[in-house]
């Protein structure tokens, strides 16, 4: 009699047993997936990172240093079809906190930070007066300079020197707009080579300085 009434205790501790243990697999299986799900995300969000700062990506004017302009333009279209983000997977990118895209949004997800330099430019304008001296020196390095030339009515301007060597000459004369290259290796220092006087207004000079400052880019991808 004692056995019998034994058996449904058993039956029971065996029920128990079973349901833990499926409990337990069924919980070691959703841990491995998550941590493969994270794995997935992690390789995501820094090839993501990395393909954002190559060299050559549209963004960049450099190997890590991106291009404000170019970077506020970015898509999530463009992280997809450029930049091999998948199809499924939501993205956020951040610059020092500012959201620049996000698609989905994530709400779990993978982030990756890394430190990149951010290039900014600004138009200026500068009117020499040429008072005592047909030079200017160009205050910030940049990449090129825009440059109008009107001279007096009498005056002849055949040559601009940057750095001393000619970058534009007409016998006959100058007038007009011209873009000349320069480098950033040295600060530009303009002379301007004219028969008869020049004036305000005679040369209006157009360049963009660059800033460069240190970011900080965060990648999130949910897959």
């Amino acid at each position: 009699m004692r056995a019998q009434t034994s058996l449904p205790a058993v039956g029971i501790a065996f029920l128990l047993l079973t349901g833990t243990l499926v409990v337990g697999v069924l919980s070691a299986e959703a841990a491995l997936r998550g941590a493969d799900r994270q794995a997935l995300d992690r390789r995501a969000a820094v090839g993501l990172s990395e393909t954002l700062v190559r060299a050559e990506a549209p963004v960049t004017e450099r190997q890590n240093v991106l291009n404000e302009s170019a970077l506020a333009n970015l898509t999530a279209t463009d992280l997809r079809n450029r930049y091999g983000l998948p199809q499924e997977a939501s993205v956020r990118i951040t610059l020092d906190g500012r959201t620049l895209v996000t698609d989905g949004p994530p709400k779990n997800g993978i982030t990756f930070e890394r430190t990149v330099l951010l290039e900014r430019s600004r138009l200026r304008t500068l009117e020499p007066s040429f008072e005592g001296t047909r030079s200017v020196t160009i205050p910030r390095r940049t990449t090129s300079l825009n440059l109008t030339l009107r001279p007096p009515v009498n005056t002849t301007m055949r040559t601009v020197r940057v750095n001393g060597r000619v970058r534009l000459h007409n016998a006959s004369g100058l007038n007009g707009t011209y873009e000349v290259p320069v480098t950033t290796v040295e600060t530009a220092r303009l002379r301007f080579e004219a028969v008869g006087p020049l004036s305000d207004g005679s040369v209006v000079i157009r360049y963009e300085p660059v800033r460069t400052e240190k970011g900080r880019l965060a990648v999130t991808v949910d897959g």
